[in-house]
């Protein structure tokens, strides 16, 4: 069976099965529709069974396509590892890489990567990380983003963690305040009114989940999700917010706010770069998280 078959078909199979459509899997490879399901009508005619089932809408693997895909996809990763090494990443080369991050960290990313001018012919894609977990890991290893950074500690055998950057935790308020200028006292903090932010995540508030102590109840005049959001209303308001130092000192100027030490004891916000096993020595990923760490 080995003598027949085209290795491409194989790089057809995963993608169809990464993406469980045959469209998408067209787009990622360039190819028509009707081209993908040709090969894909090939390839199971010469492994001799049906891999693919209509579900809905869309498709879904046999057990036997979950079988090849175990197998499948380690060996062409492998083979393109080798094959990359023996040529070395180059930015020549046209190239895009996916990075799950979050919010904070996009914004402060972002400008670096569009500054960047040895980018060459490579582009960075920044994508919203996933609020859950397995969530995270399943796309990771579906090929469907190069890496992750990432604030949870993660000990999964298949993957593995770098240290990117420590930022810390501080309280920010207008810079016309009637009674907060300068710094906070533990009684201002819990005397005035604040914008509280969730980790989706860690389902904890950012002041609980980065600080020794324990926390009181807070007067919550509002709650988001978007650091954004949160300045904007510490900056239209009489409410003060806690939140990452690096974010709030970037926009203080520009919303007219003061970032000051919060009255206890915080822990450091520690970012770090999460990969697939199969990318620890690929020349490309190594670049890519060179890169990153270059930015930071």
């Amino acid at each position: 069976m080995l003598a027949n078959i085209d290795l491409n078909l194989l790089k057809v199979f995963v993608a169809v099965y990464r993406h469980q459509s045959i469209t998408l899997a067209a787009e990622e490879m360039g190819l028509t529709q009707p081209g993908v399901s040709g090969l894909l009508k090939r390839l199971q005619q010469q492994v001799g069974c049906p891999l693919f089932i209509r579900a809905g809408r869309g498709i879904a693997p046999t057990h036997n396509a979950q079988a090849l895909m175990r197998h499948i996809e380690p060996a062409l990763v492998q083979i393109s590892n080798a094959l990359e090494s023996l040529e070395g990443f180059s930015t020549q080369f046209p190239r895009k890489f996916v990075v799950y991050t979050t919010e904070p960290v996009m914004l402060m990313i972002l400008p670096k990567i569009e500054a960047d001018t040895r980018l060459g012919n490579v582009t960075i894609e920044l994508q919203p990380t996933h609020s859950n977990e397995d969530k995270l890991f399943q796309t990771l290893n579906q090929h469907q983003a190069d890496l992750a950074i990432e604030l949870s500690n993660y000990s999964m055998s298949s993957f593995f963690t770098e240290a990117l950057f420590e930022d810390q935790i501080c309280l920010i308020a207008r810079k016309q305040h009637p009674r907060i200028q300068g710094k906070v006292t533990r009684q201002q903090f819990y005397q005035e009114k604040h914008i509280t932010l969730k980790l989706r995540r860690e389902d904890a508030y950012m002041a609980d989940y980065f600080t020794e102590e324990t926390m009181d109840e807070r007067l919550v005049a509002a709650e988001c999700t978007s650091l954004v959001s949160q300045m904007s209303m510490v900056a239209t308001s009489d409410c003060i917010a806690i939140m990452t130092a690096s974010i709030a000192s970037l926009f203080a100027d520009k919303l007219d706010i003061q970032v000051l030490p919060p009255p206890f004891t915080s822990k450091p916000v520690k970012y770090q770069l999460l990969a697939h096993n199969r990318e620890k020595k690929s020349p490309a990923n190594i670049w890519l998280r060179d890169k990153i760490r270059a930015y930071f």
